[in-house]
């Protein structure tokens, strides 16, 4: 009798303190991954400052863009002044940095956005090793230069692309058609009449 006591008031304490005194549960759990490894996982990697921060919506999402100012590149193919999407909310990992901060990002490719309208984007979460600072490990090796421009100069042009490929399909159908009435009229216009 004297052990279910003991137990019985175990377990009111236990539960008196979760309500008492909770710990807010965390939203984003990680597992700790080494530099080397986010740079084997890693598409592209590279060294540079938060230029800009703004919410978006890419692909029916909430997402953060970050542009960054890029100063090397030590894997995967980055311009001077490279656009990275994250998760805007902190369930997905969202990366969070400050305007004016130094970081080192290790990016993957991944397509957002569904049919005609889905483009590759690189993506980062706090779960892919991201460093902050200006100092970047040995371990990522030689750096190189950035590509000149902006990363998203390529999904503009295509973009642009797409809807100057939509109006001439659209014009040239119109012409199409208005010539097909055109031929229709003129033949029915000019067609043999009977004696």
């Amino acid at each position: 009798m004297r052990r279910l006591l003991l137990a019985l008031a175990a377990v009111g304490l236990i539960a008196f303190t979760c309500v008492v005194n909770p710990t807010p549960a965390a939203a984003c759990s990680c597992l700790g991954i080494s530099t080397r490894r986010a740079a084997e996982q890693a598409e592209a990697v590279f060294l540079g400052t938060v230029t800009k921060s703004e919410e978006s919506r890419v692909g029916g999402e909430r997402a953060t863009q970050l542009r960054f100012d890029v100063s090397r590149v030590y894997k995967g193919t980055v311009y001077a002044d490279q656009v990275i999407t994250t998760p805007a909310d902190s369930a997905g990992c969202g990366l969070t940095p400050e305007v004016g901060s130094t970081w080192v990002i290790f990016a993957s490719g991944v397509i957002q956005g569904e049919g005609k309208s889905a483009k590759l984007r690189l993506t980062t979460t706090l779960c892919d090793g991201n460093l902050s600072g200006s100092s970047p490990p040995r371990v990522l090796g030689r750096a190189t230069e950035p590509l000149p421009g902006p990363s998203d100069r390529t999904e503009r042009a295509e973009t642009t692309d797409a809807r100057l490929t939509r109006g001439l399909v659209i014009g040239g159908v119109g012409v199409l058609g208005l010539g097909a009435l055109i031929g229709i009229g003129l033949a029915y216009l000019w067609r043999p009449k009977k004696t």
